[in-house]
């Protein structure tokens, strides 16, 4: 039996049991795996989120936590009640949803000076920036998740210990290059140290929790746990034996800062933030206890019971069907007792509110868009807070996305590329109507072909095609109708004066395309001035 002196639980936890505390060791000077205060205080907040993203698994083991016994409640049957309790996907769902709008588009490569080009290595670099094929996008996706999730996450940007290449070409032969680690979640950043107390001073030590897999025998394998210990310049890792912990390893980087970089979705210092949708998970996780509740009490009370009035109960068992009847005595009757419908309607009423609830709080717009005409100004407004939040979640894992190739850039010595993230979250396309008038501009002269096609890409009329090449593809079939159009005139020499002025063939910036283009709609028009000397 649960015991009777426990108070009903009033929000998440039950009465004196809130969020385990992580365990400290004794000696915190000597103990790498020491949590810090700031991390003391996060953790308490992480409970709930990370409960919402491991879903109704977690959600059962813990249910001691998340869906403790009724006073007086059976154990017997708490398990049966655990045992059909399901955690609805809410959270997971809008953090999904926020991360898939941020990066609906590729992320691109610029050049940082406007006149210069990116070095092909990068398209090959972001194609594979953790050595195990995942693309900037996907592991961009993964980051922006963990940071929404728990408020900050990191990556770490690191290169392979071995003896310098003599040269580029064996160092591309070895596939030494630097690769990305991450996300790395903020509850396995342990501690961290910074110069003084100046809020702008830099990190001098950060520790990682982390899990590493070590062989055992031709088949088996095991997980060692050890702790990865930054600092300017240097590394040291950390394993716990029998004696406690002690150094395993250690080395240095040709970098003079910790390559550790860290985006935000609620920071409140350094490397301290808040779990942006901590409210929505909380709700989350009421709504699975009442879910619990409704699934429990229809299981138990949602089938009449049958009463029989004048009946010996110790009789035979009763068949009850379609084919058979009771014998009961004058005195006696028989009926159904049944829950009146609304003590169910009413815990699902409730149920539905705090649904609304999730949909009115954090990302709500983002998931919710009405399909009923709005106004312009409307829709911008309803937007409002979303659209801010996303917009600065995005800014800043653009930011951490750039400084991870910028310590890239200087493992290799080479000009990082600018990261640039796409911002426009407005997912209206353009309508008929824009899109005419744009058509219309490009036909008066007023914007270029480029200008047009770009225009008609970021109103998601156009897929992700390369504009470059939409042109040149154009100006090709251009050429093949003048070719028919030139079939079986004599070929006509240009004289440097029919080049347009301040034009020459060298321009450049120019494609060959567009010259052949200029060059034979020159010799279109002069053979057409020659049949009209001829003919008069």
């Amino acid at each position: 039996m649960a015991n009777s002196n426990q108070t009903y639980p009033s929000g998440v936890y039950s009465s004196g049991n809130g969020p385990p505390e992580p365990k400290q060791e004794v000696q915190p000077g000597n103990d790498p795996s020491y949590l810090s205060a700031a991390y003391m205080a996060m953790s308490e907040a992480w409970q709930p989120v990370k409960c919402c993203a491991l879903g109704t698994q977690y959600f059962r083991e813990n249910a001691s936590t998340f869906l403790p016994q009724e006073p007086r409640e059976d154990h017997d049957a708490w398990l049966r009640r655990v045992s059909h309790a399901v955690l609805p996907p809410y959270l997971t769902r809008m953090v999904d949803q926020a991360v898939g709008l941020m990066l609906r588009k590729p992320i691109t490569l610029q050049p940082k000076e406007g006149d210069g080009d990116v070095d092909p290595f990068w398209d090959d670099f972001v194609a594979d920036v953790d050595g195990f094929g995942t693309s900037i996008e996907a592991f961009a996706k993964r980051l922006a998740t963990e940071s929404i999730l728990t408020g900050h996450a990191a990556t770490l940007v690191d290169f392979p210990a071995t003896e310098p290449a003599p040269n580029l070409a064996v160092e591309r032969a070895l596939g030494l290059r630097p690769y990305f680690i991450g996300p790395i979640a903020a509850a396995d950043i342990l501690g961290w140290r910074a110069g003084d107390d100046s809020p702008i001073a830099p990190i001098t030590q950060v520790r990682i929790n982390r899990y590493v897999t070590e062989p055992v025998g031709p088949f088996g394998e095991k997980v060692v746990r050890e702790i990865l210990v930054l600092s300017p310049g240097a590394w040291e890792t950390y394993r716990k034996g029998d004696s406690g912990w002690s150094k395993h390893d250690e080395g240095t980087t040709s970098l003079d800062g910790i390559p550790l970089c860290v985006t935000y979705s609620a920071k409140v210092g350094e490397l301290i933030s808040k779990p942006p949708l901590l409210p929505i998970a909380q709700l989350n996780i009421l709504t699975a206890q009442r879910l619990a509740d409704l699934q429990h009490a229809l299981h138990v009370s949602a089938l009449p019971i049958l009463v029989l009035q004048g009946w010996d109960d110790q009789s035979e068992s009763i068949g009850l069907s379609a084919n058979s009847a009771l014998m009961l005595p004058p005195e006696g009757g028989a009926s159904y007792v049944e829950p009146a419908s609304s003590a169910f309607q009413s815990q699902q009423d409730f149920i539905s509110h705090l649904e609304d609830q999730m949909s009115n709080l954090g990302l709500s717009t983002l998931f919710a868009q009405k399909n009923a005409a709005e106004t312009a100004d409307s829709k911008k407004m309803s937007r409002t807070d979303s659209d801010s939040m996303l917009q600065i979640i995005s800014q800043d894992l653009e930011r951490c996305l750039q400084d991870a190739i910028d310590l890239a850039g200087q493992f290799l010595n080479k000009e990082a590329p600018k990261v640039v993230i796409d911002r426009d979250l407005d997912l209206q396309t353009l309508s008929g109507e824009q899109v005419n008038q744009y058509q219309q501009l490009w036909m008066n002269g007023v914007i270029t072909i480029e200008t047009l096609l770009n225009m008609l890409k970021k109103g998601e009329i156009l897929p992700d095609v390369d504009i470059e090449a939409e042109v040149e593809a154009v100006s090709q079939e251009k050429l093949q109708s003048m070719d028919i159009a030139l079939a079986g005139s004599e070929p006509v020499e240009q004289s440097p004066s029919d080049s347009p002025p301040g034009k020459t063939e060298d321009d450049e910036g120019e494609s060959e395309a567009r010259k052949e283009v200029v060059r034979r709609l020159q010799k279109l028009a002069l053979r057409n001035g020659n049949n009209k000397e001829e003919a008069n």
